[in-house]
């Protein structure tokens, strides 16, 4: 904001002056009373007016203050501060082309008006104008090199258009022009720097940045989230205690899912090398774990005190070999403390045994255990019986123990009067009986559709009624937005006419499991209306309970199968249905099923497997049968040791990755034992989605430079909505879509004409 001086003498002007003088300061309110008794004087003094218009936008009124300027035009339309002025306050009232239009006029009359190029720059970019914006700021900056908005706003151009080097450089420049006191506009430049550097492959430089970022704002959620995002599955982090703290608020905050931290969090105890030294061996010769180990005491007391430590056990499965062998041989340790009574020489502490146990539930007892285990639990399970347990120190450990092998709501110990229990375990109370009592409470409010009767459903309710999946704690808080902004970055080709016309849209998840996808949509779609859709109700039982926690009570919850839907009698503007198709008997059929409650331009987002890329999942399919080990919480533990020992076999190495589906009993057992899954090429899919009367809209990518990858191949624009181009695109870039494509279709405009009932046969 910029007012207009005049140098007439007279009172009026004086006042004027005096006014110009408290706007500057920042005394608004005596700005204002001087340029008042100017106008007094002079009821159209164009400095007073402009002062005036200056003092509005000061208190976020563009509107009046654009009045104010409006009349200054009657008399001096040729002004460019004037034009700067009105630029300005048309931009703050959401008016951007007529910002514009003011700004350029600005930079016309005054060609080295630096501030007036570059804020055409932010209306050039805010309009889409990309390279319009460029060349503005690039004249602003030949101007004046320090004006920190223009540097961030050609450093966002630049890292669109994936040269993230030179947007970092850009960013650098801007946090060099901005002073330190302005904290809030430093926080915005290192978020902005550290996704520039970790785009460019530079990760831990990356995360340094938002780091900084937090450290300029810790108050801003929106940072913390940032940074949460960034680190799932990195392989390197900054080193030093400022980072481990800043891990060790993320695995504890209530708005960030623990699990996108829990690699990052590995990867930072691997910085002491005692600790990468240990993990490395016992991954290369995870049989002589026992011997590793027993060397290694030292280490693993530095371990068991280490805070990172600590707050990965009870916050998230942790996704290491290594270290997971470590708990498992700690854990083999204190039970059979227990049976000997040997607890001086086990030396455990009742806080640290209760955060494994917290571990171990959270991994849904995954670890392997050995036969002297098993004897060794059975007597210890009869010890924490109420009848006749003893209290005090030594019965709580041994609760404790006992909640490391299995939950304590599925023992006679869930009954224990826990009213006097020291504080570690109170945790424990909760997650494992508070919580399952609930999600029992839940399963017998839930209505179902029908009964189940397909041969395939049951087989795999069964599974999902045994395995949940997949267990989750807290999840990312986002900021919902309407449906059409949503899909529009999703799928930028997509034009408005071709979505659903509606603020409220109606959103059916098909296959909603333990509610992490419930949460995905509530927190994506704003005004949706949802039903959540599940076949197993110990599922939707833990996702209602998850909702209720958090205070959400607007899902509806069924319970039915897919193949059911059709006697739904409603129409949906959005259906999901990730990761579940592809375990029916017939999935084309339950496609067809979806379709037909499709609302006129309904859309459908569809998560499927990858052929190709779940070659390694195949390999470990083969090998598990191979095993003969049954599809079971028992085999599936086996199954797992099986794998650990053998993977230096290529084809079994990447299901052992940080990223996959090893690390949970019930994420394991849907990865690589499931009773049903069908996997799908992209012409299978396109081939799919045509049959059902839906029309391909394209893929949802989780790295923006594979679109530009794409169109930089494909001349033409249509390619976008092939799949058979996507097709070939996957077999030029296989790792581009995860073992999951993530697809976007509509319903066609002859979609109305199918009948779900005479397509889909009743089984009996």
């Amino acid at each position: 904001m910029t007012a207009i001086s005049s140098s007439a003498a007279s009172p009026a002007i004086a006042a004027v002056r005096r006014a110009i003088q408290a706007l500057n300061a920042g005394r608004c309110d005596e700005a204002e009373i001087e340029a008042l008794s100017a106008l007094a004087m002079r009821p159209q003094e164009p400095s007073a007016l402009n002062v005036l218009g200056c003092v509005a936008l000061s208190r976020n009124k563009p509107n009046e203050a654009i009045g104010f300027f409006e009349r200054v035009r009657s008399t001096q339309s040729k002004e460019p501060l004037l034009h700067f002025n009105l630029g300005e306050a048309h931009r703050r009232a959401g008016a951007l082309e007529t910002a514009l239009r003011h700004f350029r006029k600005a930079a016309r009359l005054r060609p080295d008006f630096a501030e007036a190029h570059g804020q055409m720059g932010e209306m050039l970019r805010a309009l889409g104008h990309s390279s319009e914006a460029a060349h503005a700021y690039r004249t602003a900056l030949a101007l004046n090199p320090n004006l920190p908005h223009c540097l961030n706003g050609l450093g966002l151009l630049l890292l669109h258009c994936g040269e993230f080097y030179a947007a970092a450089a850009c960013f650098g420049s801007a946090l060099q022009s901005t002073p330190a006191h302005m904290s809030d506009a430093r926080a915005g430049l290192c978020a902005n720097l550290g996704k520039a550097w970790i785009d460019a492959g530079e990760v831990p430089k990356g995360l340094a940045a938002l780091t900084d970022a937090i450290a300029c704002a810790p108050g801003e959620a929106r940072f913390w989230h940032l940074l949460a995002i960034s680190l799932l599955n990195v392989n390197a982090v900054p080193e030093g205690e400022r980072f481990r703290t800043v891990l060790i608020e993320l695995l504890k905050r209530e708005d960030i899912d623990p699990r996108l931290v829990a690699t990052a969090g590995v990867v930072a105890l691997k910085h002491d090398l005692r600790v990468e030294a240990l993990c490395a061996r016992l991954l290369a010769n995870p049989q002589a774990a026992d011997d590793i180990i027993a060397q290694s005491a030292t280490v693993i007391e530095a371990l068991r005190c280490d805070a990172l430590f600590l707050a990965l056990l009870t916050a998230t499965p942790i996704p290491d070999v290594g270290l997971e062998l470590v708990l498992t041989r700690i854990r083999r340790d204190l039970l059979m403390a227990e049976s000997e009574g040997t607890k001086e020489a086990c030396g455990k502490k009742l806080d640290f045994i209760c955060a494994l146990a917290r571990q171990c539930f959270l991994n849904e007892y995954v670890y392997w255990t050995d036969p002297h285990e098993e004897t060794a639990l059975a007597a210890l399970r009869a010890c924490c019986e109420p009848r006749g347990f003893v209290g005090g120190e030594v019965g709580w450990q041994r609760v404790a123990v006992l909640a490391c092998y299995m939950g304590l709501h599925r023992t006679h110990a869930g009954l224990l009067n826990f009213d006097g229990a020291p504080e570690p375990l109170q945790a424990l109370v909760c997650e494992q009986i508070a919580e399952p009592a609930r999600e029992h409470e839940f399963a017998a409010s839930v209505a179902s559709l029908k009964p189940i009767r397909d041969t395939v459903s049951l087989a795999v309710q069964a599974q999902y009624e045994e395995s949940p999946y997949p267990r989750w704690t807290r999840c990312q808080i986002g900021a919902p937005r309407p449906l059409q902004d949503v899909i529009s970055s999703a799928l930028p080709h997509v034009q408005p006419n071709e979505l659903p016309r509606t603020d409220r849209p109606q959103i059916l998840i098909a296959g909603c499991g333990t509610g992490v996808q419930t949460m995905k949509v509530i927190q994506t779609y704003a005004n949706a209306s949802v039903l959540a859709v599940d076949i197993s109700r110990s599922s939707l039982a833990y996702g209602m309970r998850k909702l209720a926690d958090l205070g959400i009570d607007s899902v509806r919850h069924l319970h039915a199968d897919i193949l059911d839907l059709f006697d739904l009698d409603e129409r949906f503007d959005l259906i999901e249905c990730f990761g579940v198709l592809h375990h029916m008997r017939d999935p084309e059929t339950g496609l067809r099923i979806l379709a037909s409650l499709l609302a006129p331009n309904g859309l459908m987002f569809l998560g499927l497997y990858s052929e190709l890329a779940r070659s390694s999942v195949v390999a470990g399919r083969h090998f598990v049968a191979e095993q003969g080990l049954p599809a079971e919480p028992a085999g599936v533990r086996a199954g797992r040791r099986a794998i650990i020992i053998q993977a230096a076999r290529p084809e079994l190495g990447m299901l052992i990755s940080p990223a996959s589906d090893f690390w949970t009993l019930s994420e394991c057992r849907d990865m690589i034992f499931h009773v049903e899954e069908h996997r799908f090429t992209l012409i299978e899919i396109g081939s799919m989605l045509q049959s059902c009367g839906l029309e391909f809209l394209g893929l949802e990518l989780a790295n923006p430079l594979d679109r530009a990858r794409f169109e930089a191949d494909h001349a033409d624009k249509a390619d976008i909505r092939s799949p058979a181009a996507w097709h070939d695109f996957e077999n030029h870039y296989p790792n581009t879509f995860g073992d999951t494509y993530r697809i976007w279709a509509r319903r066609a405009d002859n979609a109305h004409n199918l009948s779900p009932r005479a397509s889909c046969s009743e089984v009996p």
